[in-house]
């Protein structure tokens, strides 16, 4: 197999010589603005002695002016050895991981090589990462530091931590993280530098804050000063799922009742942050924040107060045309920026599953336009706006998005699994660095192919592959449930469906219970729904192609009322809207 098979994300330009380069005894040297990278490839190729003849050396350096875009790197492997070079440190350890991954493709003739190669890359979106925002039982700290490693190695970049049931991040905001708590999070901050992922931490105060209280502002600014002095450097404020009316007298006095009157409200807190708190401590990155107004396009009285009031260089979260969806246009992109009149990131509510916590969706990221960054609209927060009276201007276009690029980039929100969420957060990696290469079933089999167990479990990773949540969980079995049904069809053909019907059962019901690894175990209750679920199926089947000369009977319709039973106890929900009802119309059949 070809050893770019085993490369996500797929890079921009490769080519490919005869030969291969053997990195079984390899001398990693570099200089000290790559020194993540070099740790990189020491830890999997260990130290060497470059004197040595039969060492091969590999060489990384950064140079800024070498012309390649931020986060690039060139790779070139050959007879004198391997050369990265990054544009900057990010770049220099992109390279490595591309390295890593071309070594650690199967070979049969030698431990680790890599061919011999030319490798220019960069990524599209300079924001390309995940936010554990979900609700329901948070990620562990061990989920968390493994996740930062699988980001590291598909060139993932940031690391949102915004779980909603963490009480400490939205519902006691104000308080203190206790000692333990506080560790990990430095532990997280820690990990997350060593991994070129930036580190964000998220505070959603909207559930009880009294905006216009100068004592909660100083409360809010302590509780992000805790977490500073832990090594956080990057922040967020979420202002998502509370009530869109200000509810404390205070805030009502202070900002008006008029509609959108609450965008007044989060835009002075931010302006707060920003001025007392990132800005006297040299912070290097914006704010970033969730309006309550997060999904659609369109212009609203709370957008436009949004727009006019917070400061240019905060980005702005934004989740579609919907709170989750199946299509994201380059016109959504850039009809939302000139609602909100600021660069935006797409919090894109996928692969979630916290709104139907029975539900895994392992398939590829689909529906994302690869040409994000069309112009934005003319005079996009240009306009002035009468808003009870009072004139509010928006910021120029060159403020909102400088060049054009409307969109900064994607941040997706993962399943509550964690292991299972790298098959789909595999994919969105693919699609943020390389958008007009980017193959939605290309990508999903190469994650497949990366992700320990995802394999093995290949039939319940593609029987829970449908998005958006409302497609038809798998058009492929549907069709071929119709067609196995269908007694127009000539005899051959519904004989035809009803074998690749049965050989598509067969591999569901047949599905390996003792897989090692995380992903099985995260996934074990939906392997047992899918295993029921087949055999219903094919006891259905088996009634439905029963001819009266079968020599073997086939099972009563008692008995596959009984297998379809078995397969609906389980709350895991595999195929449910696909077998259950085929085998009820095989039933009725049956009954007459």
């Amino acid at each position: 197999m070809d050893a770019w098979e085993w490369i996500v994300p797929c890079p921009k330009k490769a080519s490919t010589g005869a030969s291969h380069v053997d990195l079984s005894a390899c001398a990693v040297q570099g200089d000290a603005t790559a020194h993540r990278a070099v740790a990189a490839l020491r830890d999997r190729f260990g130290p060497q002695d470059a004197t040595s003849a039969a060492v091969v050396e590999v060489r990384i350096r950064v140079d800024a002016g070498a012309g390649l875009p931020a986060e690039g790197y060139t790779l070139s492997a050959g007879p004198t050895g391997v050369l990265i070079i990054g544009a900057d440190a990010a770049g220099a350890f992109y390279g490595a991981q591309t390295l890593l991954a071309l070594a650690g493709a199967p070979c049969s003739e030698h431990p680790a090589c890599v061919p011999e190669s030319e490798v220019s890359d960069w990524p599209d979106l300079p924001l390309r990462g995940t936010i554990e925002g979900f609700y329901g039982p948070p990620w562990t700290h061990a989920d968390r530091m493994d996740h930062l490693r699988f980001s590291a190695r598909h060139k993932l970049n940031a690391y949102v931590y915004a779980p909603k049931d963490d009480p400490f991040h939205r519902e006691r905001w104000r308080e203190p993280y206790p000692e333990e708590e506080l560790a990990r999070l430095g532990e997280l901050v820690a990990e997350a530098g060593r991994q070129h992922v930036r580190f964000v931490f998220a505070l959603s105060p909207g559930l009880s804050m009294v905006y216009a209280d100068p004592a909660e502002r100083a409360a809010l600014r302590a509780k992000a000063e805790q977490v500073w002095d832990a090594g956080v450097r990057e922040y967020a404020l979420l202002f998502d799922d509370i009530p869109p009316e200000l509810s404390h007298a205070r805030d009502r006095e202070t900002f008006g009742t008029a509609d959108g009157a609450s965008a007044s409200a989060h835009a002075a807190v931010c302006r707060d942050f920003a001025e007392e708190f990132l800005l006297p401590r040299g912070a290097s990155r914006p704010l970033t924040m969730v309006p309550t107004d997060y999904a659609g396009t369109g212009r609203t009285a709370y957008r436009d107060r949004l727009a006019a009031e917070l400061p240019a260089d905060v980005l702005v979260w934004w989740t579609g045309s919907d709170v989750v969806v199946g299509e994201i246009t380059t016109e959504d992109v850039s009809a939302a920026a000139g609602s909100y009149g600021h660069r935006l990131a797409l919090w894109d509510n996928f692969p979630v599953n916290d709104f139907d916590f029975d539900r895994v969706f392992l398939g590829p990221l689909t529906g994302r336009t690869t040409a994000p960054n069309g112009p934005l609209p003319e005079g996009t927060g240009s306009e002035d706006t009468d808003l009870g009276g009072t004139a509010l201007e928006g910021a120029a276009l060159e403020d909102v998005a400088p060049g054009g690029a409307a969109l900064e980039g994607i941040t997706a929100n993962p399943l509550v699994q964690a292991a299972a969420s790298r098959i789909a957060l595999t994919t969105v990696a693919d699609y943020a660095w390389n958008l007009a290469a980017y193959d939605p079933a290309r990508s999903h089999a190469r994650a497949v192919r990366l992700v320990p167990g995802a394999t093995e479990l290949l039939p319940l990773v593609q029987a829970c592959s449908a998005w958006p949540p409302g497609a038809d969980q798998s058009p492929a079995l549907t069709a071929l449930c119709a067609a196995a049904l269908d007694d127009g069809s000539r005899s051959g053909q519904r004989a035809g469906s009803q074998t690749e019907l049965r050989a598509e059962l067969t591999r569901l019901a047949e599905l390996p219970a003792d897989v090692p690894g995380r992903l099985a175990t995260e996934l074990a209750r939906w392997v047992a729904a899918a295993r029921d679920m087949g055999a219903a199926g094919l006891a259905a089947l088996d009634l439905l192609a029963a001819a009266p000369e079968t020599p073997d009977a086939p099972p009563s319709p008692a008995a596959v009322e009984k297998a379809l039973a078995r397969a609906e106890e389980h709350q895991a929900n595999v195929l449910r809207r696909v077998i259950p009802p085929f085998v009820r119309q095989v039933l009725d059949r049956a009954a007459t």
